[in-house]
């Protein structure tokens, strides 16, 4: 493997992932052990959240998740059946979906954002400096543009 990558970089990358997948795990487990919503419904309430007027394709959502198109359709789909979305059809193209955001979402959304947030300060920005939040900040941002652009 080290032929392919160096091993600096490959360190690095594994540190990401197992960092990320720590986090999020033991975010995700304090959320339901809670009785909130977990994460990924909240990464997709927050997504809809964001969108203007509160709606946003299914393709969009698909994009800005990684989720691949039928995930993301299953996802909206329990959160539809929760009552935390609803799904519009879109008119002009008869294949397209909204997820739009009910008040039971924004509720939803609302309660769980002091224990994420409790997270994220906790588990991930307790554990940096200053400088290495303004670091990391910086090389995925520039990594997020690059990758957008090309």
């Amino acid at each position: 493997m080290a032929e392919l990558v160096p091993a600096e970089g490959l360190a690095a990358w594994r540190a990401f992932l197992e960092a990320h997948s720590a986090v999020v795990g033991r975010i995700d487990a304090e959320l339901l052990a809670d009785g909130l919503v977990p994460l990924p419904w909240y990464d997709v309430l927050f997504a809809i959240s964001e969108a203007p007027g509160r709606r946003l394709r299914l393709r969009d959502l698909a994009r800005r998740l990684v989720l691949s198109r039928s995930g993301a359709t299953r996802l909206v789909d329990r959160l539809a059946a929760a009552g935390l979305v609803e799904r519009e059809r879109v008119e002009e193209d008869r294949r397209g979906a909204v997820a739009v955001l009910t008040p039971e979402g924004a509720g939803a959304l609302r309660r769980a954002w002091p224990r994420y947030a409790d997270g994220i300060n906790r588990l991930f920005l307790a554990a940096l400096t200053a400088d290495e939040m303004a670091t990391i900040r910086a090389a995925l941002e520039r990594m997020a543009t690059a990758l957008r652009a090309g």
